[in-house]
């Protein structure tokens, strides 16, 4: 079974990869005109911002030295809490669909379904950030915030689990529109997802996020013992 990366590390390589310009602010120390919050708030309140999301998107995956190991191209839906439809293009068509509960991988070139609970936790699903419950980031991740130029914000995060998949996330956003993803591994590698013709709180089609199974396809229930 291929798993989309994304269910495991999304993470950026772009124009803001690997440098954090401007104001630097620590997760205590997020001041406001007339009250203190902290940085994990403030990018709940950026998240809270963005209900439903619709984009396309290209991801990439490097290796440690910088070397690109994979493109992927494709579409993608969000909605809280915890619902997406995930689809790539290319170089293997797949589509992820989650009610929130449940979540379905279809391979189609393998003909294949895979079926499982979907683990809810932030850390080991970083796509649920986008969908899940904003107000929850303090409690898994250290957060910094640095402002730049032109409207432009940065998140770092760290994920408190000692057993996260990844060391560090960013979130790179331009005039309260999220532009990038980051994220780097414990093995160093990078994946980079890049956003293109987002569309904020679309009308969704009724169903989007219950998958139904094709006929005449292996179904994988992995919650099965």
């Amino acid at each position: 079974m291929r798993l989309a990366v994304f269910l495991l590390s999304v993470t950026l390589v772009g124009t803001f990869a690997g440098s954090f310009a401007g104001t630097s602010l620590a997760d205590s120390t997020l001041a406001g005109p007339s009250s203190v919050k902290t940085a994990a708030q403030s990018l709940g309140e950026q998240l809270g911002r963005q209900t439903n999301i619709e984009a396309d998107f290209v991801q990439y995956v490097l290796d440690a030295s910088g070397s690109r190991l994979q493109e992927t191209h494709g579409h993608m839906v969000l909605a809280q809490p915890n619902q997406f439809w995930w689809q790539t293009e290319d170089p293997f068509a797949q589509l992820l669909v989650s009610n929130g509960k449940r979540l379905w991988i279809y391979d189609e070139d393998l003909e294949q379904v895979t079926v499982q609970t979907l683990d809810q936790r932030s850390t080991s699903t970083p796509a649920l950030l986008l969908s899940g419950n904003a107000t929850d980031i303090g409690a898994e991740f250290d957060v910094v915030m640095q402002t730049g130029g032109n409207g432009l914000v940065f998140y770092r995060l760290t994920p408190k689990d000692p057993e996260s998949l990844y060391q560090t996330l960013r979130l790179n956003f331009k005039n309260n529109q999220l532009l990038e993803m980051q994220l780097e591994d414990a093995m160093n590698q990078k994946t980079s997802l890049t956003f293109s013709n987002m569309v904020l709180n679309p009308q969704l089609k009724e169903n989007l996020f219950e998958f139904v199974i094709p006929e005449n396809v292996d179904v994988l229930e992995m919650d099965q013992p």
